[in-house]
């Protein structure tokens, strides 16, 4: 429950991504997408706005979905590998 909040914490002072998250706290990244969604319907329960800049492909501009926080291996449509991962920050309660 504790490492939940911190991802709150952590999410709330800047946009970050599973991996940055992932490779500061020596996890793996599929354990911390799952612990993210997790902390994501906490912070959205507790009225927080959670804003996912979805990931992207750095080639043609392709915009995946904003459910996808993980990397993609590679975009759907020009098959390229460059690609920009998806940025999550959580905001304070709203008023």
């Amino acid at each position: 429950m504790t490492f939940r909040r911190d991802l709150v914490k952590i999410l709330s002072a800047q946009p970050r991504s599973v991996s940055s998250i992932a490779r500061e706290l020596g996890l793996d990244r599929r354990d911390v997408e799952d612990d993210l969604r997790h902390a994501i319907r906490s912070a959205q329960a507790a009225g927080r706005t959670v804003v996912v800049e979805p990931a992207r492909c750095k080639q043609c501009g392709f915009v995946f979905g904003d459910d996808r926080l993980a990397k993609p291996s590679k975009c759907p449509e020009c098959k390229g590998t460059r690609l920009y991962e998806a940025q999550i920050s959580i905001q304070p309660p709203r008023s």
